[in-house]
């Protein structure tokens, strides 16, 4: 099943900043399945690359908040952070991108992934700073 992500009141963390970025990374993520079914090949590497740089950059502003906070699960939710990147910098997209399974397989990983990490994680920075 090829689901785009659905974004809804459950993914709010209540921090308008974050959840505009969240949002922002829905979209390139659900552009991806959009482009696996008809997109070039370079198409898709334009998503991934944008995903790659549009992520780096809401990390930074996620834990700038963070360490502005005195977060105390501040050097967890980097290595959770730098996981992702580095996974994305694994892939090798020419292979996977040749093909349309191994290309949803990604998808999924990306969509698996995010939603886990702004429902869980991220959730549990927004209710550290609202308590």
């Amino acid at each position: 099943m090829n689901k785009k992500i659905i974004w809804d009141q459950s993914f709010e963390t209540g921090i308008a900043e974050i959840d505009t970025q969240h949002q922002r990374l829905v979209e390139i993520i659900n552009s991806l399945a959009d482009g696996i079914v008809q997109a070039s090949m370079d198409d898709l590497h334009n998503i991934l690359t944008q995903l790659k740089e549009y992520a780096n950059y809401h990390f930074r502003a996620e834990e700038t908040l963070m360490e502005a906070a005195g977060y105390a699960g501040l050097e967890e939710h980097k290595s959770e952070h730098l996981a992702f990147v580095d996974q994305i910098l694994l892939f090798d997209l020419d292979v996977i991108l040749a093909s349309e399974g191994l290309a949803w397989d990604m998808f999924h990983f990306l969509r698996g992934w995010l939603t886990n990490h702004i429902l869980v994680v991220d959730k549990k920075f927004s209710t550290a700073m609202s308590a």
